[in-house]
């Protein structure tokens, strides 16, 4: 018996163990995990039913002493079990067992066969192969139980011949001294196992384990000898459990160190995303509402991308960053124009004007004819107060960006459809910088304009004069609108 209470021993030192591991988990929780993020065992299986079989092998009075002897008997038994889970590793067993005893003593003319009506106890089992370093989850438990129980038992004596049946022996120094009545007699058990167990499938176990069944008596053969050790039988049984509940998981297959690694890699990803910045616009990645922000563009504190006029379009992307709020707008951030005259719908009080015609800035079409006739010429062209779209330009540069291409090819083709109509074209600038150096500026953003309709489309130069007003004609305190080339209708 030496073995098991070292195993006894063992296994209580194990399940101090696991509550010591699991006081620090809990201290070290309220320091660094929010109590809500912590499984808990309703959100797993907890409750196990399962049946085995097996066979038994008695330690008794009468019993073969060798293993090896051809006289050892083994009888089948078999049972079940209800298991409830309370954490990954601790459980409460309700075990039953129905088995047959046999044996037959070496020396002495006896042999015994014993009915086991029902071996009852409840167990405290403790399982550790779930808990894991280097598999996530586990499919191979290793686990131990030991408990407290009743059995009740029926056995039968006879001679070496299996015919002449007695009631019971009572032996006093290794002789026979009296025959008794030891039928369905119910005694204290207390049980010991270990076994393993294996995942088959999401809802069932396979498992192999071996118990001894300990007694308060010496009866369990029907041969009661004086200052003896109490019976005892042995049980090696194969089985089979189904995991009860809706759940996913049952609680036994999760490996418990997965929320310790889990909150781990939590930890690193927010660091990460603290200390990273993918698409480099200088917003931690954790704050950037826009993470893949295109290269060069800018961003506001929350790293979305700077669109001033709120038309969906960022600046770095929109041909006209200062669209009316509001207004729709195509992929390219211009406001839409219907009828192609150049003044965005919203501005536009003439919202169907036939394609060429020349309107104001309002987009209302300016009358144009021969010269001194009732239908146009330069006063009624100036009495309307003709203007066409402005073209803006980058700090210090006098480059026309590309985006203002399409709004130059709608100015070269007004200006086709009015043959005898002369412009002037006058160069802006913002109010920083020296008063010569803007001059110098406004008219090479004058003169490049010029040339580019002249070169691009035929344009008869002409008919286009450059002047530069420099810093001396600002329309707004914006820098941005006041960089810019104007058009306007030259009187006859």
């Amino acid at each position: 018996m030496r073995f098991f209470y070292t195993l006894l021993a063992g296994l209580v030192m194990y399940a101090g163990t696991v509550s010591a591991q699991t006081s620090i988990t809990q201290d070290s929780v309220r320091v660094d995990i929010k109590g809500d993020k912590m499984p808990r065992s309703n959100e797993f299986r907890t409750w196990d039913i399962g049946a085995h079989i097996g066979f038994t092998y008695p330690n008794t009075d009468i019993a073969a002493s060798d293993l090896t002897d051809d006289k050892v008997i083994n009888k089948l038994g078999f049972g079940f079990n209800v298991t409830k889970f309370f954490t990954h590793s601790f459980a409460l067993q309700a075990s039953f067992i129905h088995a047959k005893l046999s044996g037959i003593d070496n020396n002495k003319p006896y042999r015994y066969e014993t009915t086991v009506n029902y071996d009852i106890s409840l167990n405290a089992l403790i399982q550790i192969g779930n808990i894991a370093f280097l598999k996530k989850t586990p499919n191979l438990g290793i686990y131990g139980y030991m408990g407290v129980g009743v059995m009740n038992v029926d056995p039968q004596v006879s001679l070496d011949d299996g015919k002449t049946y007695l009631n019971g022996i009572y032996s006093q120094y290794q002789q026979p001294y009296d025959t008794m009545d030891y039928s369905n007699t119910t005694q204290l058990t207390i049980p010991f196992g270990v076994g393993v167990k294996y995942r088959i499938a999401r809802p069932f176990s396979l498992s192999l384990e071996y118990t001894l069944r300990t007694t308060n008596f010496d009866k369990l053969d029907g041969w009661y000898k004086l200052l003896s050790e109490d019976d005892a039988y042995s049980y090696f049984n194969v089985g089979l459990t189904y995991h009860l509940g809706a759940k996913e998981k049952p609680i036994e297959w999760v490996n418990p160190l997965q929320t310790v690694y889990a909150d781990l890699y939590d930890m690193k990803d927010r660091v990460d995303l603290m200390s990273g910045d993918k698409d480099k616009d200088g917003v931690a990645d954790l704050f950037d509402r826009e993470p893949a922000t295109p290269e060069g563009n800018k961003v506001y504190g929350d790293g979305t991308s700077v669109d001033i006029d709120g038309d969906g379009v960022p600046d770095a992307q929109d041909a006209e960053p200062f669209s009316p709020k509001g207004a729709k707008v195509d992929a390219a951030g211009r406001e839409i124009d219907t009828d192609g005259d150049g003044i965005g719908d919203t501005r536009d009080l003439e919202p169907n004007t036939p394609k060429g015609t020349l309107v104001n800035n309002t987009g209302v079409t300016i009358p144009t004819g021969p010269a001194g006739s009732r239908a146009g010429g330069a006063s009624s062209v100036m009495a309307a107060n003709g203007y066409l779209p402005s073209i803006f330009f980058e700090l210090n540069s006098d480059v026309i960006d590309k985006k203002y291409h399409e709004t130059l090819a709608s100015i070269a083709l007004v200006m086709k459809a009015n043959p005898d109509l002369k412009f002037e074209l006058n160069g802006n600038c913002d109010i920083r910088a020296n008063v010569d150096y803007n001059i110098k500026l406004g008219l090479r953003r004058a003169e490049n304009v010029k040339k580019h309709l002249v070169d691009r489309y035929g344009i008869d130069a002409a008919r286009l004069q450059t002047v530069s007003l420099g810093k001396n004609s600002p329309i707004t305190q914006e820098h941005r609108m006041n960089r810019r080339v104007d058009f306007r209708v030259l009187p006859e």
